[in-house]
C-alpha cells in the first residue's frame, strides 16, 4: 500500500511472496472493506464460511493477492474449491479448523490468573506506538518457528481490531509471541469471530508454557476490549504440539477446514504459513 504524507510506511512480514501478498491484501481491503462477504485478518483478504458458488470469487482473490485464506470451510466445499483451483492452475493448502467460544474464554481467564511469569521476562502488547525494532524481534521468533505474522497495522489495531503479545527475554530477544485479529465485517454473521494463533517460542525458552500464556492474553484482550466471542485457527493434522497447545486453552477441533488457494506464479512450491 502506498504511504500517505505524514504516515508510517506499512510493515509486512515473511519472504518476498508473503510480503507481496500482504501488501496486495492491504490495498485490496480498502476497496472491499464495506462488503460483509469479505474478511481480512492482516494476511490476505478472503471469504470465511464460503459456499460452493463462491468458487470463482475465491479464485479471483488468489489471483489478485497471490493467495487467499478462508476459515470455516465445509469439507464438501473444500473439495469443490480444490477442483476449481486445479482447473485454473492454482494450488491449495489446508489445515484442520480449531475453534473456541465461551469455554475457551473461561479457560484462558483461569490460565492467565494462575500463570506465574518467570523472572527476567517482560510482556509487551502491540499498539499504534509499537516500533520496527519490537516488530523485528517478534517477527524473527515467529518466522523461525514457521509462523507468518499478519501485517503490522492489523496487529497494532490500525486496520483491524487486532493484537500481538510477545515476551522480551533477559537477553533482549523475543522469547515467545501470540496474536489475534477480528477479521469479519461488523455486519457479517462472523463479526465477533477472531482469527487466533501465531503461538511461537524460541528453542532456548521452551518448556515454560510462555506461548500458552500469551495465547490466553490475546484471547482475553480481544474479548474484553473488542467484543470477540469466538476464536479460530488452522492446525495441520500432524502438528501434534500445536494441537496440544490449542486443547489446553479450549480451542478444539471441528469438522471444518481452513483453506488457502495460492498462485504458483507468486509462491512457487512454497506454502503460506505453518
Amino acid at each position: 500500500m502506498d504511504t500517505l504524507p505524514g504516515t508510517t510506511p506499512p510493515r509486512y512480514f515473511g519472504n518476498e511472496g508473503q510480503q507481496r501478498m500482504q501488501a496486495a491484501a492491504d490495498s485490496l481491503w480498502t476497496l472491499v472493506q464495506d462488503d460483509p462477504r469479505y474478511a481480512y485478518a492482516g494476511r490476505a483478504v478472503g471469504i470465511n464460511a464460503p459456499e460452493a458458488q463462491d468458487a470463482l470469487r475465491v479464485m479471483a482473490l488468489a489471483r489478485i493477492q497471490g493467495a487467499t485464506l478462508s476459515g470455516y470451510v465445509a469439507r464438501d466445499v473444500l473439495e469443490t474449491f480444490k477442483a476449481a483451483a486445479a482447473s485454473e492452475g492454482l494450488s491449495t493448502d489446508q489445515w484442520d479448523h480449531f475453534c473456541g467460544g465461551a469455554a475457551c474464554i473461561e479457560t484462558c481467564a483461569a490460565y492467565a490468573r494462575a500463570f506465574r511469569l518467570p523472572g527476567g521476562y517482560t510482556v509487551h502488547r502491540t499498539g499504534p506506538e509499537t516500533g520496527n525494532s519490537d516488530f523485528d524481534r517478534m517477527a524473527d521468533t515467529a518466522l523461525a518457528c514457521g509462523v507468518l505474522p499478519p501485517a503490522a497495522a492489523a496487529l497494532q489495531g490500525l486496520t483491524r481490531q487486532g493484537v500481538c503479545f510477545w515476551l522480551e527475554a533477559p537477553d533482549g530477544g523475543a522469547a515467545a509471541c501470540a496474536g489475534a485479529v477480528l477479521g469479519g465485517h461488523p455486519e457479517s454473521r462472523m463479526s465477533r469471530t477472531a482469527w487466533w494463533g501465531m503461538l511461537a517460542t524460541r528453542p532456548e525458552d521452551r518448556g515454560k508454557s510462555l506461548s500458552l500464556y500469551l495465547g490466553a492474553l490475546a484471547v482475553l484482550y480481544l474479548h474484553e476490549t473488542c467484543g470477540a466471542e469466538e476464536f479460530f485457527t488452522g492446525v495441520r493434522s500432524d502438528n501434534h504440539v500445536s494441537r496440544h497447545l490449542c486443547a489446553k486453552l479450549g480451542v478444539v477441533p471441528t469438522s471444518l477446514a481452513c483453506m488457502a488457494v495460492l498462485d504458483p506464479v507468486f509462491f512457487g512450491k512454497d506454502g503460506l504459513t505453518k
